[in-house]
């Protein structure tokens, strides 16, 4: 055995194996110039009877050294400490996580509490004591629930006050759990801010929006309301455990009062208040607000209303949609005159005529059941046409054949051209018919009643 008497020192915590055990004490080999002891009481944290209990011959175990006696040739051991900061480093590892446990108060000193837990001391701050300012001596001898937070310096850190919180937090969830969006209830104010104010509803509090205090603007919410007043509310939002309340909501609405004398189908005059990419917003009274859809401008999907007019213009539309518990409403400009298309009734390679309505350098108009129709100039001979009025004129009476019609997009493409060719194939047709016709004729089929007679 390789005997290194220098580096066995008190203070040590050192590996050996167990060689012998009995109800009193371990003897371990820790390859010194003597075996090292562990009596029973520094052997456990807990009372036990027996060493037996714990461990066995074979077993390797860490002790520290408490004790060098050369007289006696000993090395006195014990793996108090070991367990202990074994203890300490277990709940360390419960900081940060959702894990509670109880202490008692065994000290109070200028900068909090010392607590007790399994044997293991821990330290409580003054600022974790708890939500609201306490006097920390009210505390002492009591067992208190709390939460590690830290581990510093193998102190453990604890909190009460985290555990008051989460409690706080959980009568809070069940009050809101309980809570309903249409439910009227009655609050005080306890803040009022510049975009709104806070009611008490219990352990939660709600928030009224400026826009939620009144159906018409305002400007400062302190105009309206005072602080300590109490309200009554609707809830009308719950979400991500914040509260939305409305007074307004419980007050008469200008759409409810606007509904009364209008109806889907009435003409109304509106001023425009915005324009946006796909439509434009419409005031057609004080706090109604309406939707044009950039659908709804004109039959003509080439119209563009919103580039024809500006903010602050007056339209006359209809209504098409009025939804005033959302307070929604459609508004239309086309719905206002007639769909010319409605009365179409073509399709593709029918035959029609038409009047030339103007003359273009890529084709002409020509209206056609009243809706517009272009005849490219590639499709008005089979000649090459140079210019359109050398062959089209103004009013003329033209027949046409249908390309292409999509009733959606007031689209018809027509084409004289191609009529032409396709009468032109028929005729031909009917030229073959008859060539056939007269190959198979004979002198019989040409002199037949003749010849009977000669006979």
């Amino acid at each position: 055995m390789d005997f290194k008497m220098n580096k066995v020192k008190v203070g040590m915590v050192v590996e050996g194996t167990v060689f012998k055990v009995t109800d009193e004490s371990v003897y371990l080999d820790i390859q010194a110039f003597t075996e090292g002891v562990i009596h029973k009481k520094a052997f456990s944290l807990e009372p036990i009877e027996s060493c037996k209990e714990i461990c066995k011959e074979g077993d390797v175990l860490k002790a520290k050294i408490n004790r060098i006696d050369f007289d006696d040739q000993q090395i006195l051991m014990s793996r108090l400490d070991i367990l202990r900061n074994e203890k300490r480093d277990k709940y360390g590892d419960l900081a940060g996580k959702n894990s509670r446990l109880k202490a008692k108060v065994v000290k109070v000193t200028r900068g909090g509490l010392i607590l007790k837990n399994d044997g293991v001391e821990m330290f409580m701050p003054l600022s974790q004591m708890a939500i609201q300012k306490v006097n920390a001596e009210d505390l002492m001898g009591q067992t208190l629930e709390c939460k590690v937070i830290e581990m510093d310096n193998r102190k453990i850190i604890v909190s009460r006050k985290k555990v008051l919180e989460e409690d706080l937090r959980a009568n809070k969830q069940a009050e809101f759990d309980e809570l309903k969006v249409g439910q009227v209830i009655e609050g005080k104010i306890t803040r009022i801010t510049n975009f709104g104010a806070f009611v008490s509803v219990g352990y939660n509090e709600g928030l009224v929006h400026i826009s939620q205090i009144s159906h018409h603007q305002v400007a400062k919410v302190e105009d309206v309301l005072t602080e300590g007043e109490t309200v009554k509310v609707e809830i009308i939002n719950l979400e991500k455990k914040r509260i939305g309340l409305s007074i307004k909501k419980l007050l008469e609405t200008p759409w409810k009062l606007y509904a009364k004398d209008h109806k889907v189908g009435d003409k109304v005059t509106g001023k425009i208040v915005r324009k946006m990419a796909k439509g434009m917003l419409v005031e057609v009274e004080r706090d109604v607000i309406g939707l044009i859809s950039s659908r709804d401008y004109s039959w003509d999907p080439k119209t563009n209303l919103a580039g024809e007019v500006e903010v602050g213009s007056t339209l006359e539309l209809q209504i098409v949609g009025l939804d005033v518990e959302a307070r929604k409403m459609g508004l239309s400009k086309k719905h206002l005159s007639y769909n010319p298309w409605n009365d179409v009734t073509l399709k593709v390679g029918d035959e029609v005529s038409g009047t030339v309505e103007e003359l273009q350098s890529r084709g002409a108009i020509v209206k056609i059941q009243g809706v517009k129709a272009f005849l490219p100039i590639g499709e008005i001979s089979s000649d090459r046409v140079n210019q359109v009025s050398d062959v089209l004129k103004f009013e003329e009476v033209v027949k046409v054949v249908v390309l292409d019609i999509d009733k959606k997009m007031w689209k018809l493409s027509v084409s004289i051209k191609q009529l032409h060719e396709q009468k032109q194939q028929k005729e031909f047709a009917e030229y073959l018919k008859t060539e056939e016709k007269a190959k198979t004729t004979t002198l019989g089929d040409l002199f037949g009643d003749k010849l009977k007679e000669f006979k």
